[in-house]
């Protein structure tokens, strides 16, 4: 068989067939099945090696309870049989001008709307489960502790909420509300028998797991990005504008290029320290060429991207301290900060070390960044690396 996967049920009918190297395959309905009312033809696999989570995998009865009522819906919408096409990646989309409805839908979409039908009948259960005390507790004397039941808290619920994407972003003023009420109350409410001092570590571990979860997705989404190969150099500005005091946690405070009007030209943001000094920041991608050799000497030299980027940050440094009381004072009224200008440093995120391809390569780069004057050159998976060992460290 190779790369085939292949099922079938007791009737020796195939349910699905999967080619590992091709990463497509088809799912059959069986014909008795009501969803095969709805869906024309196999559900086309595409993106995997195997068979994803939300469908029948003993049987062929289709889509599980999420998907079957998806379909019966656009079938009801539509009037028309469904070609369904379930991918590993991509957008949903669905097109009803054909004889039969064409519908591709994201796995991972899937899965969520799997996820919330599950919560549903949770609840619904555990509504259910009450009903039922109420009436055992009013005709029942043996269960006469149940007369007042009401729905409680299902655990793990809350783990759920919190762990989705976006939540903090989505958060409504009821819901952000309830969080400052709850915290306080959750903390006060540990066991009074625990020290003073005790306690205050819980408060303190607490806070610190919250950091540490937010820093997570940070560096989840750094790499999510990096492994995609995003070549839009204002994505990347736009990450690391927000990121930025994560990633070089020496700074205290971000001042974005809106955040000064002064004339001449000025950096996409810059960095204040601890110390109140002023560092200039220049953002390029992640694909970026660092160095290109001259073949005659067998040797590396910037290449022209990096040496514009050079040229750039020196003139933004020269600017800087040509205009060092206005801009001191611009900060000082914009951004209520004091900052000093004296001798600041020009730093430029672009390319990853990945492209040190050779021993040689990877000295004359080594030899060129240390000839730089006031100018270092960070690159993107050493800023990754820095960032991972910050979050286990915590």
């Amino acid at each position: 068989m190779g790369n085939l996967i292949e099922k079938k049920n007791e009737n020796d009918k195939i349910i699905y067939r999967i080619n590992r190297r091709t990463k497509k395959g088809d799912y059959y309905i069986l014909s008795t099945e009501r969803q095969s009312n709805f869906i024309e033809g196999s559900i086309k696999l595409e993106g995997f090696e195997s068979l994803p989570p939300g469908f029948y995998t003993n049987n062929g009865y289709g889509f599980t309870l999420a998907g079957s009522l998806m379909t019966q819906e656009i079938y009801e919408k539509f009037n028309k049989k469904l070609s369904i096409t379930i991918t590993s990646s991509g957008t949903a989309r669905v097109d009803g001008r054909g004889r039969v409805v064409k519908v591709v839908i994201p796995h991972l979409q899937l899965q969520k709307l799997g996820n919330e039908i599950r919560n549903i009948k949770r609840d619904r259960n555990e509504e259910m489960r009450v009903a039922v005390q109420h009436f055992l507790g009013e005709h029942f004397n043996q269960f006469r502790d149940l007369r007042d039941a009401e729905a409680g808290y299902i655990p793990g619920r809350l783990a759920e909420l919190l762990e989705a994407d976006s939540i903090t972003s989505r958060l409504s003023l009821e819901d952000r509300q309830a969080l400052e009420n709850f915290i306080p109350e959750y903390l006060a409410n540990i066991p009074g028998t625990i020290r003073a001092k005790k306690k205050l570590k819980v408060i303190y571990d607490s806070l610190d797991a919250g950091r540490k979860v937010y820093l997570s997705k940070v560096l989840q989404e750094f790499k999510k990005k990096l492994k995609a190969h995003v070549h839009n150099e204002h994505t990347w500005q736009e990450f690391l504008s927000k990121y930025i005091l994560l990633l070089r946690n020496t700074y205290g405070e971000v001042l974005e290029k809106e955040s000064v009007s002064l004339q001449g030209k000025f950096p996409d943001f810059m960095l204040i320290d601890a110390y109140g000094y002023l560092d200039i920041y220049e953002i390029k991608k992640p694909g970026t060429r660092l160095v290109a050799l001259d073949k005659g000497r067998n040797n590396y030299y910037w290449d022209t991207e990096i040496s514009k980027a050079i040229a750039q940050v020196e003139n933004y440094i020269h600017q800087a301290q040509r205009h060092a009381d206005s801009l001191i004072n611009d900060i000082r009224k914009s951004k209520g900060a004091e900052v000093s200008i004296v001798r600041p440093r020009g730093y430029i995120i672009a390319g990853t070390r990945a492209q040190l391809a050779s021993e040689k390569m990877a000295d004359d780069f080594r030899i060129l960044s240390e000839s730089l004057k006031n100018i270092d050159l960070i690159l993107y998976d050493d800023l990754l690396a820095s960032l991972e060992a910050f979050v286990d460290e915590r």
